[in-house]
C-alpha cells in the first residue's frame, strides 16, 4: 500500500539504476519500444520503471492501451489466453504508430507453457502489442522468450 502510493509515476522521480532508465527514456523520446525483459533484484525498481515507460509513451492513453498482470498471481495458459490474447486482439485508437503495451511482473513464475503460449502472442500481435516482462532471475524465463527481448538489468 504505501509503496504502491509513493511509486514513481515518471522518469525523474526514479532514483538510481541510472543505464537501465536513461535506456528507456531514450525508447520514450523516440517513442519506439521494442519488447523488454527488466530483470533485477526484488525492489529494484523494475515495475516503476516499466509503468513509467508506458506513461511516458502513452499518457492519457495509459488506462485503455496498458494491461498489468502480475504473473506469479496470473501464471496459467488460460490466464494467458483469456487475458494477454483478447487484449492483444482488442483494437485501440492510438496516435501515431504507439503500440499497447502488456505488462508483465515476476514472469519468471509463469508455467513453461503459459511461457510458450505467450511467445506465440509475441509473434501474432507484435506489430500492435508490445511486451515488457519483469523477473528477478531471467534464467527461468524460456529462452524464446528472452531471445525475442532486449534485455534491460537493473
Amino acid at each position: 500500500p504505501g509503496a504502491q502510493r509513493y511509486r514513481p509515476q515518471s522518469f525523474d522521480e526514479i532514483v538510481g539504476n541510472t543505464e537501465a532508465v536513461d535506456c528507456l527514456r531514450k525508447m520514450a523520446r523516440e517513442q519506439f519500444l521494442f519488447h523488454i525483459l527488466l530483470c533485477g533484484e526484488p525492489g529494484s525498481g523494475k515495475t516503476s520503471a516499466i509503468k513509467c515507460l508506458a506513461r511516458a509513451l502513452l499518457r492519457e492513453h495509459y488506462g485503455k492501451a496498458v494491461l498489468e498482470l502480475n504473473a506469479a498471481d496470473d501464471r496459467g495458459i488460460d490466464v494467458v489466453r483469456a487475458k494477454i490474447k483478447s487484449f492483444a486482439q482488442e483494437k485501440v485508437a492510438l496516435p501515431g504508430d504507439l503500440p499497447k503495451i502488456v505488462i508483465l511482473d515476476e514472469v519468471e513464475a509463469m508455467t513453461e507453457g503459459a511461457q510458450q503460449t505467450l511467445r506465440r502472442i509475441f509473434e501474432l500481435y507484435s506489430h500492435t502489442t508490445r511486451f515488457a516482462l519483469a523477473c528477478n532471475n531471467a534464467d527461468k524465463v524460456i529462452e524464446p522468450l528472452q531471445s525475442r527481448c532486449n534485455l534491460v538489468r537493473v
